[in-house]
């Protein structure tokens, strides 16, 4: 990569548990990377289906995610928040975070995560849901910029 290139890197995958409950299809592009560190957003999109009261879930998380690694072996921090909106009217936000292992070798586009992704309520009262996620993605084609 030469001086001053940005890679944007954009990429699909799917989380099964993780950030979106019980699994969510996400989007997530690179907009910073030097050396052994990049930065990246992502969104995503869930449907659960919880009772005749409270009709079905549809929650995104959205993210900032910093992996660090230069090899094929990354470890994964990320930060964000979780909006959900259900089919009778409610709403309501977590905090998302992400600790995790990702495996991506640059010559593939497949990629692996693995990762312990915490459900942070704080608006009502403060609890925290032990939750973990296993991805499996596909890396689209990238252009410097």
């Amino acid at each position: 990569m030469a001086q001053g290139e940005v890679v944007k890197q954009k990429s699909l995958f799917f989380e099964m548990g993780g950030s979106g409950g019980f699994g969510s299809f996400n989007f997530e592009k690179s907009f910073y990377q030097k050396e052994k560190n990049t930065l990246k957003w992502r969104v995503g999109l869930s449907i659960l289906p919880i009772d005749k009261n409270n009709g079905v879930n549809i929650i995104s998380p959205i993210m900032v995610h910093y992996l660090y690694g230069q090899s094929a072996h990354k470890l994964e921090l990320g930060l964000g928040q979780g909006i959900t909106v259900t089919t009778k009217g409610s709403f309501y936000f977590l905090t998302t975070a992400a600790l995790g292992y990702r495996y991506q070798k640059t010559s593939k586009r497949l990629f692996y995560r693995a990762t312990y992704t915490p459900l942070i309520s704080y608006l009502l009262d403060f609890q925290v849901q032990q939750w973990a996620g296993l991805s499996i993605g596909y890396q689209l084609k990238h252009k410097a910029q």
